[in-house]
């Protein structure tokens, strides 16, 4: 009966694990010193949330996913059609192809 456990719980968790993406984003690309990392995305793409983490607090934020990018943002009412992007990630590239953040390029790799 515990196999059983351990062999489910182990299931379930790496389950969980492929639904959840980490991406720590700069704004050089050459990731010389951990100084250079801006912010963390906790992307949950199963749960749709996203947890954007700075050096002295955090800001948990709604998921759109595309094609071809991670829109990160909040959406406009429960409906949950219209996003009000904050950043948008490209997928093959892992840069922000679009932040309103800062005017500068924001390149990320996974962790």
């Amino acid at each position: 009966m515990q196999k059983i456990v351990l062999f489910l719980g182990f299931l379930l968790s790496t389950e969980v694990v492929g639904d959840f993406l980490i991406l720590e984003c700069s704004k050089v690309s050459n990731w010389i010193d951990n100084k250079d990392i801006a912010f963390s995305l906790q992307i949950g793409t199963s749960t749709k949330k996203v947890l954007q983490v700075f050096q002295n607090r955090q800001l948990q934020m709604q998921l759109k996913e595309t094609v071809t990018h991670f829109e990160i943002g909040q959406y406009t009412d429960a409906s949950e059609t219209t996003l009000i992007p904050v950043l948008k990630v490209n997928k093959e590239t892992l840069m922000a192809d679009y932040s309103n953040l800062k005017k500068e390029p924001i390149f990320c790799k996974k962790v």
